[in-house]
């Protein structure tokens, strides 16, 4: 599902009017109907509800006067607006003067939003402000208005998008209303899924309302979801034939590790072997090997020359290439140290490495200095740097990076030629060619030690049997996060790295049936 900029939304809605002659008013009720439907489905019996529906000047005012309509049947129905009646034009007046002629009592502008008791109601509809909001609230009547919605008790449904927040950036007003729910209209925008907006969207679901679906499809938007949908028709490919032996499920070979440090080359191995890889093979500072093989039963384990403290160094290279023969992933950086010796030591493998290679952790610290032998590689390469990390790689702040995540990942991706991984909230996934995708799996429970070696070991795994860079980062991003809501559903914040292993196949689990259907009117996003 692509995900589009306020200013396409408005080309669509354009295109339904002027193309196919669908009125703007029809588009209106259609969304009223989606939000209604997903009321019915989150809060029946809507009969003995005490509702608010908060409804701006605007457009996304006119949808909550359409839907305010449809919710008399509610046992107490509020209606109030933060304008005059004479501030309304179009489609919104037009749904005002419909729902006022049916005996819906109005409050607006002049009778205060301080005089509604804000504890009695069950839900609040939240229709204040819609995507052609930029980043100022005016008016000191929608101030007061989104102040105490926000103090109010009762679950907020946002229209389209949470009030105060910039549908494009994510940037939201320090009055902005976050929302339990958000139905957001015809497509996801950007705005929901980075900076602000991260917090404030709730649960996001999807509405149709009639836009012609081959406009959408011609659009470039160069941004996707990755969602269910994605997932299920990439894992379809890891179906096994019945005499299928463990050189046919894959090959991995991870480089890393480091005393003190042991424990990520192990977790990478142990969600590798999870993610599906036949042999699992880690190679390892000499004096780290006994503490590896006492921690990982089914993975193999190569000593390599290792300095004084248990690091690896450059002449550690030596041994790797007859590793590598064979190999389907190599995936280097779990627990490597950043030791000078560790750093030249990764440089090698960048730069001679013939198979598809993951770059984790400190090993993305050794890139910079060899960027045009990267870009040179003929087999994939995949980078999967944390916000701090991709600050070493393109020389930004952190502060930086978390304020323009995708527009980084894609820079990333077309300076190192390789598929990236931004890792965190809403991890991003952005391809050589430009493309973007934003995962919707993950908690803030997975913010824990060894989270990303597991996801390095994840893709790792996926890569050797797929033999396809793209379908294993997408699949192995997706899966990691899913595999960690399954564990945060009985850990919460208690919730460990090897959880999210341990969950792993529960996760991919829920692929092995095909796609699901994705043209219901009404779809769940997060």
């Amino acid at each position: 599902m692509k995900i589009f900029t306020a200013e396409q939304m408005r080309a669509f809605d354009k295109a339904a009017s002027e193309q196919f002659l669908i009125p703007s008013i029809v588009l209106m009720e259609n969304a009223a109907l989606r939000v209604v439907e997903f009321l019915e489905q989150q809060f029946a019996p809507l009969s003995g509800k005490k509702i608010l529906v908060l409804c701006g000047k605007g457009n996304n005012g006119g949808d909550g006067f359409a839907i305010a309509r449809h919710l008399q049947k509610a046992k107490h129905l509020t209606v109030f607006m933060t304008c005059a009646p004479g501030d309304l034009k179009g489609d919104a007046l037009i749904n005002f003067k419909i729902l006022r002629a049916s005996g819906a009592a109005i409050a607006h502008a002049g009778t205060r939003s301080g005089d509604l008791r804000w504890d009695t109601f069950d839900v609040i509809i939240d229709a204040l402000l819609g995507t052609g909001f930029k980043c100022e609230i005016r008016g000191e009547e929608l101030k007061h208005t989104l102040e105490m919605a926000a103090l109010a008790p009762a679950p907020v449904v946002a229209v389209d998008l949470p009030s105060g927040l910039n549908s494009d950036t994510g940037e939201a007003a320090k009055e902005a209303l976050p929302a339990d729910f958000t139905v957001t209209l015809v497509a996801p925008k950007r705005g929901l899924f980075v900076q602000q907006g991260l917090d404030l969207c709730g649960e996001i679901w999807v509405g149709g309302i009639g836009t012609p679906q081959r406009v959408m499809e011609a659009a470039e938007t160069g941004l996707e979801v990755l969602n269910q949908s994605v997932a299920r028709q990439l894992a379809a490919k890891l179906k096994r034939p019945l005499d299928a032996h463990k050189g046919d499920a894959g090959r991995v070979l991870i480089l890393g590790g480091s005393l003190g440090l042991s424990g990520a080359p192990a977790m990478s191995a142990h969600a590798a072997l999870r993610a599906g890889a036949g042999l699992v093979t880690t190679a390892l500072p000499n004096r780290v090997v006994p503490i590896f093989a006492g921690a990982q039963n089914e993975a193999m384990s190569r000593p390599l020359l290792d300095d004084a403290q248990g690091r690896l160094v450059e002449a550690s290279f030596e041994d790797v290439p007859r590793l590598w023969e064979n190999m389907d992933a190599v995936a280097l950086g779990p627990g490597l140290s950043r030791s000078s010796g560790a750093l030249e030591f990764a440089r090698r493998v960048v730069c001679e490495c013939p198979a598809p290679l993951i770059v984790d952790a400190d090993a993305l610290y050794a890139l910079r200095p060899i960027l045009r032998q990267i870009k040179a590689r003929t087999a994939p390469t995949i980078l999967t740097p944390h916000p701090g990390e991709m600050g070493e790689l393109m020389q930004i702040e952190i502060a930086e990076v978390q304020k323009t995540r995708l527009e980084t990942a894609k820079a990333c991706a077309e300076k190192f030629g390789a598929f990236v991984v931004l890792k965190g909230a809403r991890s991003v996934v952005a391809a050589p060619d430009g493309k973007l995708w934003v995962n919707l799996t993950g908690n803030p429970g997975m913010a824990t030690g060894g989270s990303g070696d597991v996801l390095t070991g994840i893709i790792a795994g996926l890569l050797a049997q797929l033999k396809d860079a793209q379908s294993a980062t997408l699949l192995g991003v997706y899966a990691h996060g899913l595999a960690g809501d399954l564990a945060y559903q009985s850990k919460d914040n208690g919730l460990i790295a090897g959880d999210i292993a341990h969950h792993l196949p529960a996760a991919l689990k829920q692929f092995k049936n095909g796609v699901a259907p994705s043209n219901a009117r009404l779809q769940k996003l997060i």
